[in-house]
């Protein structure tokens, strides 16, 4: 029997009103779903090309490391600059020097040169690139005679026929300073591939020198050696990411590629996931609307507006079953798709929650390390120096420092709290220093009680000290000026050092306009604090930067709120 008109009609649109709230979630599922699988691809390179980036800079450290103890070693000494060593003080040189690089386990592989090439101790047969006469100016050589740690690369077979990447080189000089020769570690670039894998790489990554020169690529070895341009490497665009990291005076970048098609095999996943779900609901309502429209009276009207007001955003509505019948089961499928969307949604904002716990914590944790390797160095100055009032006066500082930043890492800080961890640090980059900078704090003690997030103002510190400072000749300043600014307390911090260029100060402003997270060749001490307080306060309130008053120097200004600050201390 023919169906009528109305039935005909009110199953088409029962049809359609099932079916709309499906497309959408469709398609906004798609959307979503493709977009956080990006990010999650996204977010999970940058962080293994951020972990190799270190592991490589980590070599080097070590390897410099090493090879300074071995420039002390006095086996080492006596056979570069005795007239006619005697054999047994080689053989004590050349055990040190395995000792410090073993030839079979060891990163690296180690050697000793005379300044002008007669004396060697080496695994192996001398390699012709390391013949002084003719290679004296080329290499780590011409960068050893500018400093006295430096970093090359060397893309050579090594003594048991493994290949080089790089090589790390320290002057030997005697206890009078004068040069005797030069100690050498031809990193492996098997340690290099290890680094790669156990970062989670497993094919792309690549590490290049600053001058371009690319001396590992996972996926083709015969192009290292050459220069970057020259092979099909990108720096930018989806399924690339770029780390860098200082390793022995020298900046790595790490090139990471994602595997090929990875990023249009999400969105395919997510389309074709949609599709399915599509279908599905769409033979579901089918069904239930083919078997109930001829009884399609309130509850049917309950459900219409029940959907409306899913639609505006209320998840937590739910409708009763009418019975034991389609309709009734229609009533509970709807039921429990709001119940799971409201659970997705709860997931992702708690997920979104965490991520920025975690990302809170890993930018208050970045200057840490660096700070730590450079206070032990002044330390270990200092006591070969005989210097000990200085010694204990540096070791007071840091035990200020670390108890300061353990007792408040999960909380908030103060300004009289971070300012007196600044005077800290400035004060032992200061005895490291010598007469090089000065620096003066002139704090509104008005700011005193304002809270901020912990390590927000010594990263700005650190930033003018190693970015500005120590790359001005002769003397430099420091000026720290803190103030409120009607409900606002404005940080400055001016160093009279070379500034930046005028293209770098603008992309750099542009990102802390942003609130870009730390990445690429900007100052990840700029970006990640300004980071933070983005995350902590919201728009108007970070880091802005600006050249000083003359045109030269470097000026990072913070704001934040202090009423909202201070209300915040009162509520923790």
């Amino acid at each position: 029997m023919r169906r009528p008109r109305y039935f005909r009609r009110i199953f088409a649109l029962f049809l359609a009103a099932a079916m709309a709230p499906a497309a959408g979630v469709s398609v906004v599922y798609t959307a979503l779903a493709g977009s956080a699988l990006r990010r999650e691809a996204r977010g999970r390179l940058d962080s293994q090309a951020a972990a190799f980036a270190g592991s490589v800079a980590a070599i080097a450290d070590g390897c410099a490391s090493g090879l300074l103890a071995l420039s002390q070693d006095a086996a080492v000494l006596s056979a570069l600059s005795d007239a006619e060593p005697e054999a047994a003080a080689t053989v004590r040189a050349f055990r040190s020097m395995l000792r410090a690089f073993p030839r079979d386990s060891g990163p690296a592989e180690a050697s000793v040169l005379s300044l002008d090439g007669g004396r060697a101790l080496l695994v192996g047969n001398p390699a012709p690139d390391r013949d002084l006469a003719t290679y004296g100016s080329w290499g780590v050589f011409r960068a050893l005679s500018e400093a006295e740690t430096a970093v090359s690369p060397r893309v050579a077979e090594l003594s048991d026929g493994a290949r080089s990447s790089f090589t790390v080189g320290v002057t030997v000089r005697d206890p009078d300073g004068a040069r005797l020769g030069y100690a050498l570690a031809d990193v492996r670039r098997s340690a290099i591939a290890a680094a790669a894998a156990a970062s989670g790489l497993r094919g792309g990554a690549a590490v290049v020198f600053p001058s371009g020169k690319l001396v590992f690529y996972q996926s083709d070895p015969g192009l290292e050696g050459g220069f970057i341009e020259g092979t099909p490497i990108r720096l930018d665009g989806d399924g690339v990411s770029v780390a860098r990291a200082t390793g022995a005076g020298t900046v790595f970048t790490v090139v990471a590629e994602a595997p090929s098609g990875l990023y249009d095999g999400f969105g395919r996943s997510a389309r074709n996931v949609a599709l399915a779900g599509l279908l599905a609901a769409a033979g579901l309502a089918a069904a239930l609307a083919l078997r109930a429209s001829s009884s399609v009276t309130e509850p049917v009207l309950e459900m219409a507006r029940s959907m409306r007001l899913v639609e505006a955003g209320d998840l937590s509505i739910r409708i009763k079953p009418s019975g034991d019948d389609e309709l009734g089961d229609l009533a509970r499928s709807f039921n429990a798709m709001t119940a799971e969307v409201d659970a997705l949604l709860r997931r992702e904002v708690e997920r979104q929650e965490l991520l920025r716990e975690a990302e809170l914590r890993a930018l208050a944790a970045q200057m840490n390390p660096h700070f730590l390797h450079n206070t032990l160095a002044s330390i270990k100055s200092l006591a070969k120096l005989g210097r000990s009032g200085e010694i204990a006066e540096v070791v007071s500082r840091l035990g200020k420092l670390l108890r300061a930043g353990s007792g408040r890492r999960d909380g908030l800080s103060t300004v009289r709290e971070s300012m007196s961890s600044v005077r800290d640090y400035l004060s032992i980059e200061k005895l490291r220093f010598g007469d090089r900078f000065s620096f003066e704090l002139d704090v509104d003690p008005a700011l005193d009680p304002v809270t901020l997030p912990p390590l927000t103002l010594e990263p700005l510190a650190e930033n003018a000290l190693t970015h500005g400072l120590e790359r001005k000749r002769g003397h430099g300043s420091l000026r720290i000026e803190g103030r409120l600014d009607g409900g606002d307390a404005v940080i400055s911090f001016a160093d009279d050092g070379p500034g930046m260029d005028a293209d770098a100060m603008d992309l750099l402003s542009a990102a802390l306009d942003e609130a870009r997270p730390p990445r690429g060749d900007h100052g990840i001490g700029l970006l990640g604090t300004n980071r933070r307080l983005a995350l902590e306060y919201g728009a108007g309130y970070g880091l802005s930067v600006r050249a000083g008053g003359s045109g030269a120097g470097f000026v990072a200004t913070v704001r934040i709120p202090a009423g909202l600050a201070a209300s915040a201390k009162e509520d923790a």
